[in-house]
């Protein structure tokens, strides 16, 4: 029942305040009263007592008279009767012995069975010669009533006492107006109290509800919010250093968002791909390379499980290392990533410690599938290289043995090796004019001279060229250029060289009886399309990505057979970027294959 309002109170600074203003004044008018009605108790009582004290010495004379004349009970009966009318008094005069004369409110035949007065106190004090006093129930008039006994002297000696009396009901009632004043007067001030008490808390407290919805504001993140500071007080200082606050909170909150900007910027512009988790296996951060490296969208990744977004056993098992591992060094490993394309990240992770929790980890990953790639080029490469040399040169090596083994003296014998050995030499040549070519175009040693050059002038000339291979191979050339068909920006001896390369490469495989056409037409955007098809034996689907790489071949025995140096694809594709064109190739096992060339239309002289 009581938390509630307990909670009410607890929840408003005014009301506190006002509560307990208000307790105060209620603690204080109470012990106020207390102390003011026994106070006035006293003072009443103390009154009564002066009062009837001095009436009792101006009745003192005649009570002495009756005493010495010894006055019959009649006399004495009708002058204490006549002295308390006026004061309104109860008067008793007693002998020494402390036997009743007369009372003024007992009768003369009733006096006999008052009993002895000499054990009550204040007869005592006044038998003893000082003015006695007391407050008790009378037990004639069973009514509480305040005595004074003063003695009666005569000659220096005490012949009697005389006793006034008054009821206390005049003292209650004197109380009971004062209470009734005082109540009100309290009730006075305790609404006095709680104007005051609300009218102060809401002053004082005013600043305080203004600083805690600024406060709630700086909370929320509006840091232009600013407490107030009109009073000089400790309110006000609270205030001034409430605002400092927040200023300084407002700059390092800013250097925090640059600096985090900063790292964000430097992050995501990254060509490795960073990744951090915290002991719970949470995603604390990924930057744009990682997401991509995963395939993720933008969406926010931060504080999901780990597991939940990336479903790879092998940085699975690679963070739980790491964690295990205490943090000795940096952990480097290599790991596939399948999907639509394979490839290959070098991952190099490193504990996070964080306060008070588990370590997380920091991945950084490269995308090492290129490198691997031209790793496995370069090696190709040398190996490819190394075999086309050692092949010439074999044969060069033993036709030359034989005949300085005595075969030049055989005439006939002699001239057949030495055709040989020059045939191999050509084909050692062939290879490193193609290697020095390829070598320059790739560097850019190679200036192109580009002018407007007619197609039809330079496909005659390549398929005169190829003209005698073709006849030797019963292959049919024929070339499909359309009238008015505009010319190319090109290098004139480049392109005859990619047509040679292109019209050979498809006389060398289409087997007797086949047709090579070279035909054009214009393209989109003021292009030219040079297309080089053929009926020959095509090229499988999985090989077409790999066609134009240096010494790829798909027959590699029939192009040695046919003395291919494996580089003619790779210096067209190189020559024809160089010309800003596009090279594309279609082919289908077993029906042919087509070259496309597009270069960019020149403007003819």
């Amino acid at each position: 029942m009581l938390a509630r309002p307990i909670l009410f109170v607890r929840r408003s600074v005014a009301r506190k305040l006002t509560l307990t203003l208000v307790g105060f004044v209620a603690v204080t008018t109470l012990l106020a009263g207390l102390f003011l009605t026994r106070a006035l108790e006293r003072f009443a009582v103390e009154t009564l007592e002066a009062r009837l004290a001095s009436t009792g010495r101006l009745l003192h004379d005649g009570a002495r008279g009756l005493l010495l004349r010894r006055a019959p009970p009649g006399e004495v009966r009708a002058w204490v009767v006549r002295t308390a009318r006026p004061t309104e008094t109860r008067v008793t005069l007693i002998e020494p012995t402390g036997r009743v004369l007369g009372d003024s409110e007992v009768g003369v035949d009733d006096l006999g069975r008052v009993e002895n007065h000499a054990g009550r106190s204040e007869v005592r004090e006044a038998l003893a010669g000082r003015v006695g006093r007391d407050l008790r129930t009378s037990a004639t008039l069973q009514a509480p009533l305040l005595y004074v006994a003063l003695p009666v002297h005569d000659a220096g000696r005490v012949v009697g006492v005389l006793r006034l009396a008054l009821p206390l009901s005049m003292v209650t009632a004197s109380r009971e107006a004062v209470h009734r004043v005082m109540l009100a007067s309290g009730l006075v001030a305790l609404v006095a109290a709680l104007a005051i008490g609300l009218f102060v808390a809401r002053r004082v407290t005013r600043p305080v509800v203004e600083m805690q919805e600024i406060a709630r504001r700086m909370s929320a993140g509006d840091f232009a919010a600013r407490a107030p500071v009109r009073s000089p007080d400790e309110i006000g200082t609270l205030g001034r250093a409430l605002n400092a606050m927040v200023g300084r909170l407002r700059e390092e909150i800013r250097d925090l968002q640059q600096e985090q900007a900063k790292a964000t910027a430097i992050l995501d512009g990254m060509v490795e791909g960073v990744l951090a988790v915290d002991g719970r296996d949470a995603i604390l951060l990924m930057n744009e390379r990682a997401r991509a490296m995963f395939g993720l969208d933008a969406a926010r990744l931060e504080g999901r499980p780990f597991l939940e977004v990336i479903r790879h056993a092998g940085l699975h098992e690679l963070l739980r290392a790491v964690r295990g591992a205490g943090g000795a060094g940096v952990s480097r490993h290599e790991l596939r990533l399948a999907g639509p394309t394979d490839r290959r990240l070098q991952v190099n992770a490193v504990p996070l410690r964080l306060a008070g929790a588990e370590p997380g980890v920091v991945m950084v990953l490269h995308d090492v599938t290129e490198l691997r790639r031209l790793e496995q080029v370069r090696t190709e490469f040398v190996a490819n290289v190394s075999h086309e040399l050692r092949t010439p040169l074999t044969a060069i090596h033993g036709y030359l043995e034989t005949l300085l083994g005595g075969a030049l003296e055989e005439r006939d014998d002699a001239r057949r090796f030495l055709e040989i050995v020059f045939r191999h030499t050509e084909r050692l040549g062939r290879l490193l004019d193609d290697l020095t070519d390829l070598s320059n175009i790739e560097l850019g040693r190679v200036t192109l001279r580009l002018e407007p050059v007619r197609l039809d002038e330079v496909v005659d000339s390549v398929l005169a060229i190829i003209a005698p291979k073709a006849e030797a191979g019963r292959v049919a050339l024929a070339s499909q250029l359309p009238s008015g068909l505009p010319p190319v920006s090109a290098d004139r001896d480049r392109l005859a060289q990619i047509l040679i390369n292109l019209v050979d490469n498809a006389v060398k495989y289409t087997p007797e009886g086949g047709r090579v056409t070279v035909s054009a037409r214009p393209a989109a955007d003021g292009r030219v399309e040079v297309a080089v098809a053929d009926t020959g034996v095509g090229i499988p689907p999985t090989d077409l990505p790999r066609i134009t790489e240096r010494f790829y071949r798909v027959d590699k025995a029939r192009s040695r057979e046919l003395g291919g140096t494996g580089l003619g694809l790779a210096i067209v594709k190189h020559l024809v970027l160089a010309h800003a064109g596009e090279l594309a190739i279609e082919s289908t096992p077993g029906r042919g294959t087509t070259v496309h060339v597009t270069l960019p239309a020149g403007v003819p002289q």
